[in-house]
């Protein structure tokens, strides 16, 4: 993302899930916070996918799903989604992020 603001948001996100683990109701509102800025940025990718994330904590009280093969535990997978968001403009990192996105969207 863009915007120092937006990036906070995230960070403390991510600094939350490594020191409390995921918990839905402290995540949901950094994620709905931060997608209103991928908003304002007109990143539809980004944008879809911290909506896909927040509802999918919503809907399971957890992010129990393997988006990265090669990240062992919940935490540490949504904490590697979240720095993907961060740092999005890079061609890469979107490029997994949309697979993750996509990974979500079927979960739905």
């Amino acid at each position: 993302m863009r915007t120092k603001e937006a990036n906070d948001i995230l960070n403390s996100a991510i600094e939350s899930v490594e020191t409390n683990g995921i918990s839905a109701e402290t995540l949901i509102p950094q994620l709905q916070a931060a997608r209103e800025h991928a908003l304002q940025e007109n990143d539809s990718l980004v944008t879809r996918a911290l909506r896909l994330a927040w509802q999918h904590l919503e809907s399971n009280e957890a992010f129990d799903t393997e988006l990265a093969e090669e990240i062992e535990t919940p935490e540490e997978n949504f904490a590697y989604f979240l720095a993907l968001c961060v740092k999005s403009d890079n061609a890469l990192n979107r490029d997994e992020l949309r697979v993750m996105t996509n990974q979500l969207q079927q979960l739905a």
